[in-house]
Parts: C-alpha cells; structure tokens; sequence
C-alpha cells in the first residue's frame, strides 16, 4: 500500500482485482486515520506485516469493488467510452458488467476478522477503563 491507495481510499470507487495487494505495516500519507477504522484489519495486518489481497480488501472495506484481472482492461475501455460522469451509471457499469461480488477469499482469512476484532475490542475496553480510572483519580 503506498500513496497511490491513501489517496483513491477517499474516493467513491476503489477498484481491486486478483492481482491487488496491500501492505499495512508502515501506513503513510495519513494511512493510519482509515485503517484504524477496520475493526480488527488493523491491527491485524500492523502485527503480522500481512499482505492483504483484492479479496480481502474488498472484504474488509477498503475496496467498493473487485473486477477479476481479465475484465479489467474491457472495464478501461467502457468507462473512456462513457459519455456521463454519472456516478450511479459508472457504478451499474461497474457492478452489473465486470464486478465479482463475491471473490474467493484464501483458506484462512476467515479467521483474522474475528480474531483481530476481539482482540482490538478488549484493547479499546482496557483503554477506557484506563481513561475512567485517570478521571476519577484527578
């Protein structure tokens, strides 16, 4: 992940394909504010320098969309051709046409949302009762 995705994360399309990797353990150009917003994902990838891939991205949020690898250049070539900047004929070009909306995730990533998220959840639990204990001692 580099300062081409910190940018597009922001936009209204992010488009993945098979060929899509991310990696989340040094997070630039404000990275950080949108990944810590992934319950679990986060901190996840930040532990274990997990490459994410398009599937998994589209999975947990970073990507509206996945277009397998091979419809991705057909894809290019009707969004030149579009005569609108439409954004709901742009997502119906995209959903409708090239989109996979269901991408096979590999073998284990079933595992890291759960496991990430409970973990991310009795951190943010400690942190407040933390933040409580500091407030009733001042």
């Amino acid at each position: 992940m580099g300062g081409g995705a910190a940018i597009a994360i922001h936009g209204r399309f992010r488009v993945v394909t098979d060929n899509t990797t991310a990696l989340g353990s040094i997070p630039n150009v404000g990275a950080s504010y949108y990944l810590s917003r992934l319950p679990g994902f986060f901190k996840y990838v930040c532990l274990t320098g997990a490459r994410l891939d398009g599937a998994e991205m589209l999975a947990c949020g970073l990507a509206t969309h996945f277009v397998p690898l091979e419809k991705l250049s057909a894809l290019e070539d009707v969004l030149c051709k579009a005569t609108t900047d439409d954004p709901k004929y742009i997502n119906n070009i995209i959903l409708h046409d090239f989109s996979n909306k269901n991408p096979t995730l590999k073998e284990k990533s079933h595992y890291f949302p759960v496991c990430f998220f409970f973990v991310a959840a009795i951190h943010d639990f400690i942190f407040l009762v933390n933040v409580r204990i500091r407030q009733e001692n001042s």
